[in-house]
């Protein structure tokens, strides 16, 4: 990496500390802050404001807004806080700084005596806002009003910001897409070059595919990059010969399916590229215009904070999958120290992250690519540090934890950890918990580790078949993260212990990756099959191209055990696996033609039970059918309404939640058939 250090004169330190005063509205702090700023918000400008929902007006806080702009932000490259971002010193305008363009998008009551002054900041995935349904049940725009959902968290009055990150999302989208314009680094005389790695899954059956390129490429005659071909990641590759594919243009390829390759093969194609973005500059981004909303001041040219009149106390932060990821590696460089010293986030909730971080501080980076036991299993972003703790790798030697930069200056948020399923089998959450070798590891105060029992990646919103062999998982995850947000913003504001972590660990509920030590049932019967693998982890050389395995000795990984249904049996079991109707794993298979039997992307399965012994018997199912479990209907609910009582009770459910659950099973179509 080409860090950029240097020193600031003492007339530029007192120029940007009036700037950040008079912009912001903060004291510089000289016990712990650097001089100046690293970066100040030179402009805000607002491009739309409008109603949000239709005009609703929500229980105790009223109407609600939505606010769109963007923000141009100016970094210093030379500043001790920066210097962790990739590539910063190249990207470098004649005045000495870096400019950069960001979507930033705000959802807010309009009165603003009404809020909470609780500001979530939900961190796009792939330039898509996607907290707000998980805690409203609606969906991620604000149109009308069945998007408000439940409205539970414009009932509380709280606000929502989605600023942008990933520089291969577009700006410019008026807040309903959030991209960035990031700046591409360049040399004095030419175009910067290097080696990038591209890999396509294609699973259509059509013998031609097109792929697109992150990065055009620098020459597109197909004798200077290599073209190869798998049918899985530990399958030699086959190299294409030149008339198996072509360039479309410097930023699309077109592939010639070779005939003894079915749907699911793995093409990986080496080549040069050009124009790499800074986008590290995410991070900045992330860290400097949510101090901006937080501080109440003005931009430096002194256009008004679109938050300024609700002065927020408190920022959660907020990332789901690709979000999360990149949520850790925030904190994990350093980004929640804001210029004065103090934490950007009071609180973070990383979902369904795993113990992986992003592919976005690097040059030529791919922030949308995380590895998959199948897809990307090779790409950068999956490597120690892996739990927040500061702890000691077995396997690589090294010391590091998430949490290792902010423990050092006070800026550690308090911060919750939720997990499906999935994370174990495809993201290796075990090693949150325990290290490369098996052994315990230590959880930080301030964290909590949920795991959202019987849950795939992402719950579907319909169960369907797609490439894998069953029905994808819908057990829902909205109800958990409602409640855990609501302990999060307890325990950051006012100090009030949220529930114990609930996570399997080496002492409870982690066991050998075998059906045996899992206790899975054996559902070969009924055509079920158990994984043969799972997405295991070695040490890996991103020096080479295209990247290897620089150590063949794989890090122990711990699944989780389940009962006897199939269903997780440690974490946070919601009522539907605790009182089921069907297994649901956070494991798929894929079918025939689309590399049969490897895990099948972020999917999970949903084997729904016979409904009664006779329909059990015709399908050879070992488990016992929903009639076999509840005598009357009336039994099934009274079974399901105790669960989640106890959620309720031990802190995991809401009541408002616990109340719509219990409606929905007594008139869930599964248990119709049972006698009142």
């Amino acid at each position: 990496m080409d860090q950029a250090r240097g020193h600031w004169s003492a007339q530029l330190v007192t120029l940007l500390l009036a700037a950040l005063t008079a912009c912001s509205g903060m004291a510089p702090n000289s016990a712990k802050s650097p001089a100046a700023a690293p970066s100040i918000v030179e402009r805000l400008d607002i491009t739309s404001r409008r109603p949000a929902f239709a005009g609703q007006s929500f229980a105790g806080v009223g109407p609600y807004e939505f606010v769109a702009g963007v923000a141009t932000v100016r970094v210093d490259p030379k500043h001790p806080a920066n210097q962790t971002v990739v590539d910063l010193d190249k990207a470098v305008e004649p005045d000495g700084f870096v400019r950069f363009q960001t979507d930033v998008a705000i959802l807010r009551p309009v009165a603003a005596e009404k809020a909470s002054r609780v500001l979530i900041v939900d961190i796009p995935n792939r330039g898509n806002k996607l907290a707000l349904a998980r805690l409203a049940d609606g969906g991620n725009q604000y149109e009308n009003a069945a998007q408000a959902g439940n409205g539970w968290p414009m009932r509380q009055g709280h606000t929502f910001a989605w600023i942008g990150w990933q520089g291969d999302v577009p700006l410019g989208n008026q807040g309903q897409l959030i991209g960035t314009r990031l700046p591409t680094i360049k040399n004095a005389t030419a175009a910067i070059t290097g080696p990038a790695i591209e890999e396509f899954i294609f699973d259509k059956a059509e013998a031609k595919s097109v792929g697109m390129l992150t990065y055009p490429a620098a020459n597109t005659d197909t004798a200077k990059a290599t073209l190869t071909v798998r049918a899985t990641t530990s399958a030699p590759p086959k190299t294409l010969p030149q008339t198996a594919w072509r360039y479309v243009d410097a930023s699309k390829i077109e592939i010639t399916r070779p005939p003894e390759f079915d749907a699911g093969a793995i093409y990986q194609m080496t080549y040069e590229a050009r124009d790499p973005k800074v986008m590290g500059l995410g991070m900045v981004a992330l860290r400097d215009v949510t101090t901006f909303l937080k501080a109440g001041g003005r931009d430096a040219s002194s256009q008004p904070n679109p938050v300024a009149d609700i002065n927020p106390n408190l920022a959660v932060l907020v990332g789901i999958s690709q979000s999360g990821r990149f949520l850790r590696d925030f904190i994990w460089y350093g980004f929640n120290e804001s210029a004065d010293g103090k934490e950007v986030f009071e609180a973070a909730m990383p979902i369904i992250a795993g113990s992986r971080k992003s592919y976005v501080n690097a040059r030529f980076a791919q922030p949308g690519r995380y590895s998959r036991q199948h897809e990307d299993h090779l790409y950068y972003g999956d490597q120690f540090p892996f739990t927040y703790a500061t702890t000691k790798d077995p396997v690589s030697a090294k010391t590091d934890g998430i949490f290792s930069r902010c423990e050092k200056n006070a800026t550690c948020p308090k911060l919750m950890h939720l997990d499906s399923s999935m994370e174990f089998w495809q993201a290796r959450s075990s090693l949150l918990v325990a290290d490369g070798q098996g052994r315990s590891l230590p959880v930080p105060e301030n964290v909590r580790f949920y795991l959202m029992a019987g849950t795939q990646h992402g719950p579907a919103a319909k169960p369907e078949y797609g490439v894998c062999q069953q029905l994808s998982n819908p057990a829902a995850q909205a109800p958990l993260v409602r409640a855990a947000m609501a302990r999060l913003i307890d325990w950051a504001r006012d100090g009030k212990t949220p529930p114990a972590s609930r996570f399997p660990t080496l002492e409870k509920g982690l066991v050998e990756p075998r059906q045996a030590a899992i206790g899975f049932p054996n559902l070969g019967s009924i055509g079920v099959a158990f994984p043969a693998a799972f997405n295991d982890l070695k040490l890996v050389d991103y020096g080479a191209i295209p990247p290897a395995v620089a150590f063949d000795k794989p890090y122990a990984l711990l699944l989780p055990r389940t009962d006897k249904n199939g269903n997780d049996l440690d974490g946070v079991r919601l009522p539907e696996i605790e009182v089921p109707l069907a297994t649901h794993t956070g494991w798929g298979l894929r079918k025939a033609g689309f590399a049969e039997g490897q895990l099948c992307g972020i999917s999970g399965t949903y084997l729904p039970f016979a409904q009664d012994a006779a329909e059990r018997a015709r399908r050879n199912d070992p488990r016992a059918s929903i009639a076999e479990r509840y005598q009357t209907k009336g039994a099934y609910v009274e079974q399901f309404a105790a669960a989640g009582r106890s959620l309720r009770d031990d802190g995991f459910l809401l009541e408002e939640d616990l109340v719509r659950l219990v409606d929905r099973a007594r008139r869930d179509p599964r248990v119709a058939h049972l006698p009142d």
